[in-house]
């Protein structure tokens, strides 16, 4: 017993098939019953960040339940991973079952809340597709709807090399591997430090050993013959979806196009719960346990600091414990624009009053570098020479990202001097304009190569000079049609093609800029493009691609912004 509550240790959770889970159940000391919130991970249920955060909801008055998953540290069975048709099934069912044994612990009042990000929210919305009776609200964050929003249908090298190196501890301790490493900190910095610089560039990818991946190798090959396809489709989950929902995420994770539960669940869930739904967008990165006291580049002020427990505390004393945490008079998008200094609520995401508007590119045909003569205009460039640059994929736009490969907001200079990025920009800006909602960009290219990659990235260039990166977006040109329809590129013919970048929330201040720069690689973010049109994983060769983006009456290159109405 301690810090306000008893901890009980690898509590057992029989499920109907034999195999057992364990969790850890912090139960706050005192007289009563308490509402349980659930987390099921497979990142070790006793790791510092999820004690941290139980204690401080044992302390606020609820049961914290920590389950590692099927197959994951100190449960049983064998893991099935998100990257699997069959992980979709396991999950609703062990999580139906958690569910339900969770409400059922002494000291609960019967009433089931959840939290997680990244992965855990995976399993949230599986669980919750299946409509455990004692789930009466959820909060979820950092895993989007769809896999290929995320993915783009391309390999993400720096991320998935080392979490899969990372995730095979677990594995080989199950399994009686004694091989280096044995431990998470050991693999993580046996990565960084030894093997990221030699196996992110290993060609082919598919002779990258097996021995790195322990017991979990055979999954990891097998998502590279896949790496198309679409395994989450969360969003076909919605109308199953019988609770209030609350979806949290930050401007620069790389999987903040969960932003679109919200409005996913105000349309299609069911008609008693849909007023009940919120989103909260704040200026922070995809791991908002870890680091939620990450500051990039730019200080955003006191009010962006992220509290997740106070978020999750607000939400659940609303639903779970009948309080009025003044939620409910509350419009239900709840956004922390960037070079604002305090928040602002919508009644809808994206805001109602937004209009996409688009700028166009333009230049005399040297839009190379931040010094070229690129133009971003609402007008578009009747007569405009068309940029071109070399991309060789021996020698990519290397990464600006975290040590961990995660998106971040970072300082751009260390790519300003590269002749294969066109940066295109506007004048210093005469008035605030103010972006809430999507983005797209829209190009004319040409190519000499079968396939390739354009990379479209949204920045700021504030009045000092320093540019920030607000959003970005990927597209491997074989799927611009669709994922399951690949079609080659016609060489040296002008093709449109379309660029998602993830939301954003951003005032532009007057005397900043707003650019965007287009390249055709960013590693090791995303994988390599080698310009061939074989498979990523199996291809040894690499291929110079001559890029042309195109911008005039005729091709009308653009960015379409999600410009407030009112400011």
């Amino acid at each position: 017993m301690a810090g306000g509550y008893t901890l009980t240790s690898n509590a057992e959770c029989r499920l109907a098939d034999g195999v057992t889970l364990r969790a850890d159940v912090y139960r706050p000391d005192g007289p009563g019953r308490f509402p349980v919130l659930l987390c099921r991970t497979p990142y070790d249920k006793t790791h510092p960040r999820y004690r941290g955060i139980a204690e401080r909801l044992a302390a606020a008055g609820y049961m914290a339940v920590v389950q590692d998953i099927r197959g994951r540290d100190a449960s049983d069975g064998t893991w099935v991973w998100h990257m699997s048709e069959e992980g979709q099934a396991v999950e609703a069912a062990d999580g139906y079952a958690a569910c339900e044994w969770a409400a059922g612990l002494a000291g609960s009042d019967g009433q089931v809340g959840t939290w997680g990000n990244s992965y855990p929210s995976w399993l949230i919305w599986r669980m919750a597709s299946a409509r455990p009776p004692a789930l009466k609200a959820m909060a979820t964050s950092g895993f989007s709807a769809r896999t290929l929003d995320c993915t783009s249908g391309i390999f993400e090298t720096g991320i998935r090399l080392r979490w899969q190196h990372h995730m095979a501890v677990s594995s080989r301790l199950r399994a009686g591997d004694t091989a280096f490493p044995q431990t998470v900190a050991e693999a993580d910095h046996h990565w960084d430090r030894l093997l990221r610089g030699k196996w992110i560039w290993h060609l082919p990818l598919a002779e990258v050993p097996d021995h790195l991946f322990g017991p979990d190798a055979a999954m990891q090959r097998r998502y590279w013959d896949e790496i198309n396809r679409e395994f989450w489709s969360l969003e076909a989950s919605y109308p199953q979806v019988e609770v209030p929902t609350l979806t949290l995420t930050g401007w620069w994770d790389r999987l903040s196009h969960c932003a679109f539960h919200f409005p996913g669940m105000v349309a299609h869930g069911p008609a008693a719960t849909r007023d009940q739904h919120r989103l909260v967008i704040g200026p922070w990165i995809h791991d908002n346990e870890g680091r939620a006291d990450w500051k990039g580049p730019r200080d955003y002020g006191p009010n962006a600091q992220l509290d997740l427990v106070a978020q999750l505390t607000r939400w659940y004393d609303h639903h779970l414990k009948g309080r009025d945490t003044g939620l409910a008079g509350e419009k239900p998008a709840r956004l922390f624009l960037l070079n604002e200094t305090d928040w602002r609520t919508f009644s809808s995401w994206p805001p109602a009053d937004m209009v996409a508007t688009p700028f166009f590119l333009g230049s005399n045909g040297r839009a190379n570098m931040p010094a070229g003569d690129g133009t971003l205009s609402r007008d578009t460039a009747p007569s405009s020479t068309p940029d071109r640059f070399t991309y060789d994929p021996a020698d990519p736009v290397l990464s600006l990202v975290e040590p961990d490969g995660q998106a971040a907001a970072c300082d751009q200079r260390p790519l300003r001097d590269r002749q294969d990025i066109l940066v295109y920009q506007t004048p210093p800006l005469a008035e605030d304009i103010v972006l809430a909602g999507s983005v797209e960009v829209r190009l004319w290219v040409t190519t000499d190569a079968p396939d390739t990659d354009f990379v479209a990235r949204l920045i700021e260039v504030g009045a000092d000079g320093l540019a920030v990166n607000i959003s970005h977006g990927i597209l491997r040109c074989r799927y611009r049609e669709g994922y399951d329809c690949e079609i080659p590129m016609p060489s040296g013919e002008p093709v449109e093609i379309a660029i998602k970048l993830l939301p954003v929330g951003i005032r532009f201040r007057s005397g900043s800029r707003i650019r965007l720069d287009i390249t055709s690689s960013d590693f090791p973010a995303f994988d390599r493009n080698h310009n061939t049109g074989r498979p990523f994983h199996t291809d040894s060769e690499l291929r110079i691609a001559r890029q042309a983006v195109l911008h005039d009456d005729a091709h009308p290159s653009r960015i379409i912004l999600p410009v407030l109405a009112d400011g």
